[in-house]
C-alpha cells in the first residue's frame, strides 16, 4: 500500500513538472509576442508622426474644398425653393390672364348692349326729329274724347319717360365701360410686373447655376492627386492596423493557452483531491447543485400580432400616393434616384428623398408600425427604421430621436427632431420607402401639395 501510495506521488510530481515546464515556454513565448507588439506600436508611431505632417498640409486644401461644397449645398437648395417660387408665380400669372379674359367678356357684352341702345336712341330722335313736339299736341287735341285725350296724353309721357330712360342707360353702360377698361388696364400693368419678376427671378436662378458649375469645377480640381493620397493613406493605415491587429491575435492566443493551462492545472488538482477525498461523495453534491440551479430567462421584446400587421402592410400599400408628409414642408432638395457626385463625379443611387425644413422641425411618423432599429449611418446622421409589414420607412439626419427601439408607433406619433445647422446634412430632413428588398421613390407614395 505504501508503495502505491509513493508510486502516485512521484506520477503526479512529474505531471506537475511537466505542466511548470509548459507553462515556462508560454511564458517565453508571450514576451516574445510583447517585444513585437513594443516594436511595432514604436513603427506605427514613427509613421503616425509622418502622416500628420501630410494630414495638415492636407487639411489646408480639404478646408477649401469644404466650405466650397457646403456653398453648392447651400445653393442647391436655395435654386430649390426658387423653383417653387417661380411655380407659384407662374400660378398667379395664369390667374391674372384668366381676370383678364372674364373683363374682356364683359366689356363685349357691354358694348353690344351699347350698341342696341344707341340704336334704339337713334330711331326715337329720328322720331322726334320728323315729327316734333307740334305732332304731340296735334295727336292730344286731334282725340275725339276727353277719354281718348287723356290716354294719349298719359302713353306720350310714358315714351318721354322711356326716352330719357335711354339716355341715363347710354350715359351708365358708357360710365360701366370705362371703369372696365381702367380694371383691364390695371390686371394688364400687374400681369406685366409679374412677367418682369418671373423673368428677374429666372435670370438670378441662371447665374446662381452657372455659380454652381464654377463651385463644381474648384471642386473637381486636383481630384485625381488628392484621391491618390488618400487612397495610400488608406493602404498605410489598413497595413499597419492588420500588422498590429496581428500581433495582438497572437497574444490573444497565447493568453488563451496560459489560461487552458491553468485551467488544466485547476482540474487536475481538484481530479486528484477527489479522488484522495471522496469522488463519489463530490459528484453527488456537483449533482444536486446543478439540479437546483436557476434558469435564466429572456425578456419578451414589444410586437405587433400577425393579424394587425397584415392590416398595417394592407393599408400602408393601398395608400400609395397619399400618404401625410414626415414634416410640414414639401420642397425636395435632392431627389429619389441615381446622382453624380459633384466632388468625384462618380454615379451613386439616392436612396430616398432629402425634404428641406425649418431648424429641429417635429418629424411624425406616416403610418403606423414598430421601430425596428436607430442607428447612425455615414453621410446620413442617426436613423429611425419602423417597419409596416413588408414595407419599411426611415427618418434620418436627425438632431434629436425621442424613440427607442421596438417601440409601437400611430400614425402622426413625433419619432424625433429633423436636422440643425450641426447635422450632418444642415436643415432637412432624409426619408426613404422600403418594400422587402428594393428602394422605392418616396414621392409617389406622398400627397401632392
Amino acid at each position: 500500500m505504501i508503495k502505491l501510495v509513493k508510486h502516485i506521488t512521484l506520477w503526479v510530481l512529474l505531471c506537475l513538472a511537466a505542466t511548470a515546464a509548459m507553462g515556462q515556454d508560454y511564458k517565453e513565448m508571450r514576451a516574445e509576442i510583447k517585444q513585437k507588439q513594443k516594436t511595432a506600436r514604436a513603427e506605427i508611431q514613427d509613421l503616425n508622426d509622418q502622416i500628420d505632417q501630410y494630414q495638415e498640409r492636407l487639411d489646408l486644401a480639404e478646408r477649401k474644398y469644404e466650405r466650397l461644397y457646403n456653398q453648392y449645398e447651400d445653393l442647391k437648395r436655395v435654386i430649390a425653393l426658387q423653383e417653387k417660387k417661380i411655380s407659384k408665380l407662374v400660378e398667379e400669372q395664369n390667374h391674372i390672364k384668366e381676370e383678364i379674359a372674364v373683363i374682356s367678356d364683359e366689356i363685349e357684352t357691354n358694348e353690344e348692349q351699347l350698341a342696341q341702345l344707341i340704336e334704339n336712341y337713334k330711331k326715337t330722335l329720328k322720331y322726334i326729329y320728323k315729327h316734333g313736339r307740334t305732332s304731340q299736341l296735334a295727336l292730344i287735341f286731334s282725340s275725339a274724347s276727353i277719354n281718348q285725350m287723356l290716354v294719349r296724353s298719359y302713353y306720350l309721357e310714358k315714351f318721354e319717360e322711356y326716352r330719357q330712360k335711354q339716355a341715363e342707360q347710354i350715359k351708365e353702360k358708357q360710365a360701366e365701360l370705362k371703369l372696365n377698361k381702367s380694371q383691364l388696364e390695371e390686371a394688364q400693368t400687374k400681369n406685366e410686373d409679374i412677367l418682369a419678376e418671373i423673368q428677374a427671378e429666372k435670370a438670378e436662378q441662371e447665374e446662381k447655376r452657372a455659380q454652381q458649375e464654377k463651385n463644381v469645377a474648384l471642386l473637381q480640381e486636383n481630384k485625381e492627386q488628392i484621391q491618390a493620397e488618400l487612397k495610400r493613406k488608406q493602404r498605410e493605415k489598413e497595413k499597419l492596423d492588420n500588422t498590429l491587429t496581428s500581433y495582438v491575435l497572437e497574444e490573444q492566443r497565447i493568453r488563451k493557452a496560459q489560461e487552458e493551462l491553468i485551467q488544466q492545472r485547476e482540474a487536475e488538482r481538484k481530479r486528484r483531491l477527489a479522488e484522495a477525498a471522496a469522488i463519489q461523495d463530490s459528484a453527488r453534491r456537483i449533482s444536486e447543485m446543478e439540479k437546483y440551479s436557476t434558469p435564466i430567462t429572456i425578456a419578451e421584446e414589444g410586437y405587433i400580432s400577425d393579424s394587425r400587421l397584415e392590416e398595417i402592410e394592407s393599408s400602408f400599400q393601398s395608400q400609395k400616393g397619399s400618404l401625410s408628409w414626415p414634416v410640414e414642408s414639401s420642397t425636395i432638395s435632392e431627389h429619389f434616384g441615381r446622382k453624380r457626385h459633384p466632388v468625384y463625379g462618380t454615379i451613386t443611387p439616392s436612396l430616398g428623398i432629402e425634404i428641406i425644413t425649418d431648424r429641429r422641425e417635429e418629424v411624425r411618423v406616416v403610418h403606423p408600425g414598430k421601430v425596428i432599429a436607430i442607428q447612425p449611418f455615414s453621410g446620413y446622421g442617426d436613423v429611425v427604421m419602423v417597419k409596416h409589414g413588408r414595407f419599411i420607412t426611415a427618418y434620418g439626419n436627425l438632431s434629436q430621436v425621442l424613440v427607442q427601439k421596438n417601440t409601437i408607433l400611430q400614425k402622426g406619433d413625433i419619432i424625433g427632431l429633423a436636422g440643425d445647422e450641426n447635422s450632418v446634412r444642415g436643415k432637412s430632413l432624409f426619408f426613404l420607402v422600403r418594400e422587402s428588398k428594393t428602394n422605392l421613390d418616396p414621392e409617389k407614395w406622398l400627397s401632392s401639395k
